[in-house]
């Protein structure tokens, strides 16, 4: 009896992967549904990435649901915190960061980003006293040099290194303590405490010494996520004494409280100077020393060659950093 030998059966070799059928995958693939896979890690949101991509919800959706199709896969299922990447789709992530890398490193980083033209949508957190003393300022330049651009402001909270980390945040603007390793930063011009008060004071004339310091009632600012605490910690250290009869969240609206009471108030000098401009209220040195501080913008250093950020960086920098030998008046 004779056993015939098995036959193995032959396959085609684009079947198993070839180069020729790689090659004709890539051709029939559209390579920009691979922007969508790195916005969706980025923000975790469908309307988010679709903001940053200058596209529609639904134009984002339908990617993604190509995608999906293409890699038999869900890649981002929805969760309590937002959009989260299946195990596949981290390792596309990983693959695709490497790969852009690349591809900037070939094309010289050609990506142009056009100011005059661009709607981009910049998301930027600032403390109180920057939303009211340089923000007004950069809104004016940007209505000439970039008609189109448009801001989200925010306020400055724990979840700011997080943001900037992820991309969802574009910069910090303020005295921010520092957030550690892959972060940037920026001093921009140097600040300093003073004492405002309305200008017809009835027991504070040119001068506030220490006494009249201790005398007075007070109105105090509890913020939270900035250097304001610096201000708590020198008094203590230094067994100064204040009445504080008021305690408010913020410095957004203190003029008006200022000037129809006795309170005295510790501020930032360009703060003190800004709501002395109308003329009702004064701004004196303090009688003791607190610290000079610098007020920076923040960046995560995944960021610092993106063209858009630069641009925005730039302008900051132009318009608020101080020049060399600067001095507090």
């Amino acid at each position: 009896m004779h056993l015939q030998k098995p036959v193995l059966a032959t396959m085609p070799s684009t079947a198993l992967g070839s180069p020729i059928d790689r090659r004709a995958t890539m051709a029939n693939f559209d390579l920009k549904l691979l922007a969508v896979i790195g916005e969706l890690h980025r923000t975790r949101s469908v309307s988010q990435a679709a903001e940053r991509l200058g596209l529609s919800q639904s134009a984002v959706s339908m990617s993604l649901a190509k995608l999906r199709k293409h890699f038999n896969d869900a890649l981002f299922v929805r969760t309590s915190t937002g959009m989260e990447p299946t195990p596949h789709a981290s390792q596309l992530i990983g693959i695709l960061s490497q790969a852009e890398d690349l591809l900037q490193a070939a094309f010289g980083r050609s990506v142009v980003f056009d100011a005059a033209t661009s709607n981009r949508l910049f998301h930027i957190q600032s403390t109180d006293i920057a939303q009211v003393t340089l923000i007004p300022k950069l809104m004016q330049h940007l209505r000439k040099a970039a008609p189109n651009l448009r801001i989200d402001l925010q306020r400055i909270g724990p979840s700011t290194p997080r943001l900037l980390e992820s991309g969802e945040l574009d910069l910090a603007i303020g005295f921010i303590h520092p957030m550690g390793a892959g972060f940037c930063q920026q001093r921009l011009f140097k600040e300093r405490f003073v004492c405002a008060m309305r200008s017809d004071h009835p027991r504070i004339g040119h001068t506030l010494t220490a006494k009249a310091f201790e005398n007075e009632s007070h109105l105090a600012i509890a913020t939270s996520g900035t250097g304001h605490n610096i201000v708590e910690k020198i008094l203590e250290t230094q067994k100064i004494r204040r009445n504080v009869s008021l305690t408010v969240p913020s410095f957004l609206g203190i003029a008006t409280i200022i000037s129809s009471s006795d309170h005295l108030v510790i501020l930032p000098e360009q703060l003190g100077r800004h709501l002395a401009g109308p003329g009702n209220i004064k701004v004196l040195p303090l009688p003791f020393d607190i610290p000079a501080y610098y007020i920076m913008q923040h960046w995560h250093e995944r960021y610092s060659q993106d063209p858009a950020s630069q641009w925005l960086r730039t302008v900051i920098s132009d318009l608020f950093k101080a020049p060399r030998g600067y001095q507090l008046h």
